[in-house]
Order: structure tokens, then C-alpha cells, then sequence
């Protein structure tokens, strides 16, 4: 039972990756995909509703500052900071292409771009890991069950993948 529990942790802390984790503690390939599968799982539906929560108290945030209500005063409304930041960019309310300018957040949106959301929900776990495409899957906008369902789907795919080629490797070396 503690084996089963720690690859289960190492499913939810690693994601798919922790397949040989389970493996390497000598549990069966079966009981492995199941803790690891219940542990991302775990893992998809945790980042999801916590970035949509981080998301609805930016926004909400954004919206308080912007109103003109929640200003006391002129002095508020004075000075360099009215709707642009420190480099004369403008401040908040970015686009959602702007949100994710960083090099996987790009990659990320190229996949959600080309291939929507099951392409994205299966290569995903592949390409940022089990968080990160949880994380920029609903930074990116797409709706939370469609999301989580298809991340599901992905994270099932590649431990499935992973089982059969770590299995594989530790029968090529003999390993127990």
C-alpha cells in the first residue's frame, strides 16, 4: 500500500514521468498506470480550477483598479502610471496573445492554434508536462471540462507510452 501511495504522489508532483518511479519500487504495470493515471488526474484537475480561480481574482483586481469609482481623488488619476507602464507600454487588459509571450507559452499557443483542443490535450503532457499544460491549457482560455477531459485523455496515452518503453528497457538490461 505505501508503494502505491508514493507513486500516486509521484504521479501528482511529476505526472507522467513518474511511471518508472512506480516501476523501480516493484510494483506491477498495471497498479503503476493506475497510480500514476489517478495521480495526474489529480494533478490536471488541481491546476485547472486553481489557475481559473488565480484568473478570476487577476481580473477581477484589474477591473477594481480601472474603475473609475475606485478612485478617491486626483491624485489617483495623475502621473505616469493612467494606463501605461513604466516602458509606455500599455498596463494590463493584454490580449491573450500577449499574456503568454515566453517561449513555451508561443509553443503553447502554436499547438492550441493548429490542432485545438484535443490536439492540444494530447501532446501537451508530451511537450510541457502534466502542470504546464494544465497550467497554460486554462491560461489559454479553454473551457475547464473540455480541458481536463482531454488532458486526461493525453496524460493516459503517454503513461501508457512510458510503461510499455520503461517495462521494455528494464527487460532489455535485466533489471527486476
Amino acid at each position: 500500500m505505501g508503494r502505491f501511495v508514493w507513486t500516486l504522489l509521484a504521479g501528482f508532483a511529476l505526472g507522467t514521468p513518474a511511471v518508472p518511479v512506480g516501476l523501480s519500487l516493484s510494483l506491477p504495470g498495471p497498479v503503476v498506470l493506475l497510480a500514476v493515471l489517478l495521480g495526474s488526474v489529480c494533478c490536471v484537475v488541481f491546476a485547472v480550477f486553481a489557475m481559473e480561480r488565480a484568473r478570476s481574482h487577476w481580473r477581477s483586481w484589474q477591473a477594481r483598479r480601472k474603475s473609475p469609482v475606485a478612485s478617491t481623488g486626483p491624485v489617483a488619476s495623475t502621473g505616469p502610471a493612467t494606463g501605461t507602464s513604466a516602458d509606455g507600454a500599455p498596463s494590463g487588459g493584454a490580449p491573450a496573445g500577449d499574456r503568454l509571450s515566453g517561449a513555451a507559452g508561443r509553443r503553447a499557443r502554436r499547438v492550441f492554434e493548429r490542432y485545438g483542443v484535443v490536439g492540444f490535450g494530447i501532446t501537451g503532457p508530451a511537450l510541457f508536462g502534466t502542470w504546464g499544460s494544465s497550467l497554460l491549457g486554462a491560461a489559454l482560455g479553454i473551457p475547464r471540462w473540455r480541458l481536463i477531459r482531454w488532458l486526461t485523455a493525453g496524460v493516459a496515452l503517454w503513461c501508457t507510452v512510458l510503461l510499455v518503453a520503461s517495462d521494455a528497457v528494464l527487460d532489455a538490461f535485466g533489471v527486476e
